[in-house]
Order: C-alpha cells, then structure tokens, then sequence
C-alpha cells in the first residue's frame, strides 16, 4: 500500500489513499487473527479499490504496473484463504503444502504473464485491423481461461 500512497501525484490523494489501504490491510489482518474468511474480500475491495481511486483521480494514459497490482492481490487473497484453512484440525497429505504454494506461484506468474501481455496489446499502435482484434480476442479467452482455472483449483 505505501507504493500506491508514494506513486500519488496530489499531496491531497495521499492520505486518502493511505487510509482506504491501511483499512483493507487492518480488515485483513483481523479476519486472520479472527478466523473469519468473509473479511478477505472485504479487505482486497479495500485495497484494490484505492489502486482505483488513484487511477481514477490521476491523469495517466495507461498503467504499466497493473498485471504485478493484480497477480499481488490474487497472492494474497490465495495465502489468506491458505492460512485460513491450515488452522483446521484435518491435516493433509505429506507435500500437498509445498503442490499448492506451487500452484499458487503458477497462478500468479500467470495472472502477470495474461496481464502484461494485455497491457502490451492495448499499448500497440497499430491502427486497429483484423490481426489487432484476434489478438484482444485470444487474451480475453485466456484471461477468462484464468478465472476458470482459479475458480476449479479451489473446489
């Protein structure tokens, strides 16, 4: 969060900022502390919402950093949920630990490969054009593949 309150060009964003960020990071902690999984989105609404208001508020043509903002926030969403279910009494199979933090670090490196990769699209110049098109198309389907791939590994 300090990196979204450093980045703000306004001295009156800041503290805005800070604070939406700060809560989201609070909300997250005491959900973890409480064991009550229903904070963890609660509080990745926090934090991504404030990345928002600084897109919103700032006059930048296209955010680069955004794949690394959004394979962070899936990062922690997953490690939350993870820490949440650890503390069960049903202990899992040797090394299934070490498979998910794998599949975790995959997701990620994933989440940021489909992220840079439409954030290189949209920065193309090209004039538009059949090509253009069936690229936007083929990284849509591969991010909604993504969710689909995130969404089945949980169950």
């Amino acid at each position: 969060m300090g990196w979204l309150v450093a980045r703000a060009e306004t001295s009156e964003l800041r503290p805005l900022l800070g604070a939406l960020g700060g809560f989201g990071v609070l909300l997250l902690a005491t959900g973890l502390v409480g064991r009550w999984p229903v904070t963890v989105p609660a509080a990745l609404t926090c934090l991504g919402g404030a990345y928002a208001l600084l897109l919103l508020v700032e006059d930048s043509p296209l955010d680069t950093s955004a794949p690394v903002l959004a394979a962070a926030l899936l990062l922690v969403a997953e490690l939350a949920y993870l820490s949440l279910e650890l503390r069960d009494a049903v202990r899992d199979e040797p090394g299934t630990f070490t498979r998910r933090l794998a599949l975790l670090a995959g997701l990620a490196l994933a989440a940021l490969g489909v992220g840079e990769l439409l954030v290189v699209l949209v920065d193309l110049d090209t004039g538009g054009g059949l090509a253009l098109e069936a690229a936007g198309v083929a990284a849509a389907v591969a991010a909604l593949a993504l969710v689909v791939i995130t969404s089945r590994a949980r169950t």
